[in-house]
């Protein structure tokens, strides 16, 4: 039960984090200003993060009939979404597998970002890069 409140807090507090302008968000200017204070807790957060943006950005491209290719770029969104949940996941159980987690999602982020920058005039696939690029990061930094 405490493990599912520890996590439903994180959850809250990432959705909080979410809303929050970009400068504001602490894990995210920590890998810009030094990657080597990024701790794991960070890295969720930015897991999670990820994982609501990029789900919310499929939902937006399937709402716009303007954004071509809709069908490629909302598999790749829904799967980076479920692979930073699941490492995010990963890392909150302390499991010994997480650095294999972190590196494939970091490899995702990394496709997802490429692909939402594709859309430069898209202000919602353009934050979704950004987050993205940050996870990705993260995540790269957690599997050293």
């Amino acid at each position: 039960m405490r493990d599912r409140r520890e996590l439903l807090t994180v959850l809250t507090l990432a959705g909080a984090a979410a809303a929050l302008p970009a400068a504001a968000q602490g894990p995210a200017s920590k890998i810009a200003a030094d990657p080597q204070a990024m701790s794991m807790d960070d890295c969720v957060t930015l897991c999670i993060a990820s994982h609501r943006r990029c789900l919310t950005s499929a939902r937006h491209v399937l709402e716009q009939p303007q954004l071509h290719a809709a069908a490629q770029l909302v598999a790749l969104l829904q799967d980076c979404a479920e692979l930073c949940q699941t490492t995010a996941n990963s890392m909150l159980r302390g499991a010994p597998t997480h650095t294999l987690l972190c590196n494939a999602c970091a490899d995702l982020c990394a496709a997802c970002a490429q692909a939402c920058d594709a859309y430069k005039n898209d202000t919602v696939l353009t934050q979704c890069a950004a987050t993205c690029r940050d996870c990705g990061a993260a995540c790269r930094h957690m599997a050293m």
